[in-house]
């Protein structure tokens, strides 16, 4: 099966890299979709580059735009972020195709739930949390999974 790892540069991109391409790849494939800087341009996996979006809504379309053709052309099965930025788009994207998503929200929110949060779980199949009490800040599909970094 063909992965979509999509995360913005910094902690969610972080994220990504410490749950999945170290424990779950296996014989899947897998591609990279994130922001360009000095640390993602060294990845070692290949890796499509977006601009910061900065909450631009002509620049959220044009990435929504090439996201959809980035999945095709690589014959994504599944989508896979911890948020922001591109991976909000990436999960609009994966389920205009009728992709597989999946959103993780990060482990050091206790309390109040992400922006990418609230905004990727409509576009979701599966929803993750890494605490116990952030299942209450979304709908029933929100799953409780324990610490997963």
């Amino acid at each position: 099966m063909k992965i979509a790892f999509a995360a913005s540069a910094g902690g969610h991109l972080t994220q990504i890299e410490t749950i999945f391409t170290k424990r779950v790849i296996g014989d899947n494939k897998f591609i990279m979709l994130t922001e360009k800087n000095s640390k993602t341009e060294k990845l070692p996996y290949k890796t499509y580059f977006f601009e910061q979006l900065n909450k631009n809504p002509l620049k959220y379309f044009l990435a929504l735009i090439r996201c959809i053709k980035i999945l095709k052309k690589e014959k994504i099965k599944l989508v896979i972020t911890t948020g922001a930025e591109i991976g909000l788009v990436s999960m609009i994207a994966g389920k205009l195709l009728g992709i597989k998503t999946i959103f993780i929200e990060t482990i050091i929110r206790v309390k109040n739930p992400t922006l990418s949060g609230r905004l990727s779980y409509p576009f979701s199949d599966i929803f993750l949390v890494q605490n116990k009490g952030m299942e209450k800040h979304y709908g029933k599909r929100a799953k409780y999974v324990g610490g997963i970094i």
